[in-house]
């Protein structure tokens, strides 16, 4: 299939506008460019940051989710649970005791931390998107890089290079399909590629 010449800058502006509408958008011009677009390598690279940037936030933010999720679940169970008691004749002061010195500390844990965490995935958007905007590498972005590095080395297939070699550095491996090869053999075995 034939791609569209595109001027690269309109899709790094295309690019750029899509961080701010959202995942669905910014998946969906990252597919466009790289599908249907002539994309130079350096808007590639862009696209894959941008991604791996904005991935590595949405896997912070989901864990953060799930705990919140978790704290609330495990909350709303222990007030069913003293509601129960109250029901079986245990004195009401319980159930507002529990809520006043237990409950409420821990929803309000749960809030500021909630609060420290939209505050750091919002510096890291805005970090990130002024370190492309100024053009200087966006490596400090932390707790965020970790997540950010290994989906970069996902989207551009180094993830699989490096299972590939440290294969090869483990044994006698195919270069195509990553099957365990006899020492000396000439092809491999599972898909017939010469060694």
């Amino acid at each position: 299939m034939k791609k569209i010449k595109v001027n690269e800058n309109i899709l790094a502006l295309l690019m750029f506008g899509s961080i701010f509408a959202g995942w669905p958008y910014l998946v969906a011009t990252t597919a466009f460019i790289w599908a249907f677009c002539e994309a130079g390598k350096s808007l590639q690279n862009l696209t894959i940051k941008v991604v791996s940037v904005f991935g590595a936030l949405a896997i912070i933010t989901l864990g953060w989710e799930l705990i919140v999720q978790g704290v609330d679940m495990t909350m709303g169970g222990l007030n069913r649970f003293f509601n129960m008691l109250v029901s079986w004749g245990v004195s009401a002061d319980l159930v507002t005791n529990a809520t006043r010195y237990a409950f409420t500390p821990i929803n309000l844990l749960v809030e500021i931390f909630g609060s420290i965490l939209t505050f750091l995935v919002l510096l890291a958007k805005l970090k990130f998107i002024v370190s492309i905007l100024a053009n200087k590498g966006a490596r400090t972005i932390w707790p965020f890089q970790g997540f950010a590095t290994k989906i970069e080395m996902f989207a551009t297939n180094k993830f699989y290079e490096e299972d590939k070699a440290s294969s090869k550095a483990n044994g006698n491996f195919c270069p195509a399909c990553g099957t365990k090869c006899a020492d000396g053999a000439q092809f491999c075995p599972s898909c017939g590629q010469k060694m």
